[in-house]
């Protein structure tokens, strides 16, 4: 029998049928979780869950790295077994005697997100691992939120919009760090931070949607001007650098921002174009005639240098520039 070492690290052409296995496992326990939540004791669950999420990650971390970059099905593992982590460390608060019934306490959440990114952060950099980096990213984020709720108990909703605005700009400022030596850390890091802006945006879209469908709702301030201005400025600047980069993440992230702010800038006024439509019509219509305008003539080159003229400071580094110096005596 070949030793449990070789097991966990397995030949690479079998990768995605374990990683297919690994989706539908999770899937799996997560129904067993729902199911039979009641049935069975906590320190069961917690077995259950810590040993499906040690094998999954264990599997992941013995993965070879394909010219180094991580193998695809080596991500998939990694976000199976960080999600089952997640799972069993809530369940083990609940071993502990954190009361979960109803909701998770901010005491609890701050302390399994903060073990969720020590878990997430060690292959995002062990093992260059992109997708681990953003699991670890947005668990410390979740734990700072968390924190300040623990110690200050607020419960403003506007209070933790600004916590999520520096958080998204943390990420920003992260990811402009990393986009030499990491690029796809980078890249990550940008998500991260469009995810953050889309919670802004979630805080008022339910709001939203109920007074969309209500015949008898009114309008009420879902989000104040301000906040919508974040959301669709992050919405645009998400978009664009999909674009600029090719990175489809955060240009669907940037359409799921821009589609927030349409329900929530739509839904907080009544029937009038004043002032986001008008606005937004005027930029646009603004921007395309400047993109259509006619070109104007460019200036007619300038006369190439004739062999011998070119000034020094327009010599190529190449160019090699002989003085001779004639030490003759002159002739009479």
């Amino acid at each position: 029998m070949p030793p449990l070492r070789e097991l966990l690290r397995p030949p690479a052409h079998r990768g995605p049928l374990i990683a297919a296995g690994a989706v539908l496992l999770t899937v799996g326990l997560a129904l067993e979780e729902i199911r039979l939540r009641t049935s069975l004791a906590g320190g069961v669950h917690l077995a259950i869950l810590a040993f499906a999420a040690a094998a999954l990650l264990a599997l992941a971390l013995q993965a070879r790295s394909e010219g180094g970059r991580p193998p695809a099905f080596q991500s998939v593992l990694l976000v199976c077994g960080l999600l089952l982590a997640g799972a069993a460390l809530l369940r083990l608060a609940d071993v502990l005697g954190a009361d979960l019934s109803s909701g998770v306490p901010a005491a609890t959440a701050t302390w399994t997100a903060l073990a969720l990114a020590g878990l997430a952060l060690w292959p995002a950099v062990a093992k260059g691992s992109s997708i681990a980096a953003l699991i670890g990213a947005l668990a410390v984020g979740i734990a700072a939120l968390s924190l300040v709720r623990w110690v200050t108990g607020a419960d403003s909703a506007t209070t933790y919009r600004w916590l999520l605005a520096l958080a998204a700009l943390a990420y920003a400022t992260v990811s402009v760090l990393l986009r030499g030596p990491a690029p796809r850390h980078a890249e990550q890091m940008v998500n991260a931070a469009g995810l953050a802006i889309l919670a802004i945006a979630l805080s008022g879209l339910v709001g939203a949607v109920l007074g969309l469908l209500s015949p008898f709702a009114g309008s009420p301030d879902l989000l104040p001007n301000g906040w919508e201005l974040v959301v669709l400025f992050a919405g645009c600047g998400l978009v664009a650098y999909g674009a600029v980069d090719r990175a489809p993440g955060p240009a669907y992230l940037g359409v799921l921002n821009l589609l927030a702010f349409i329900v929530v800038a739509g839904a907080s006024d009544g029937p009038t174009l004043l002032y986001w439509p008008l606005a937004l019509l005027l930029l646009g219509a603004g921007a395309m005639a400047a993109g259509l305008r006619p070109r104007s003539p460019l200036p007619p080159e300038p006369d190439a240098y004739h062999s011998g003229s070119v000034p020094l400071a327009a010599r190529s580094d190449d160019e090699v520039v002989v003085q001779v110096r004639d030490d003759s005596p002159p002739r009479p």
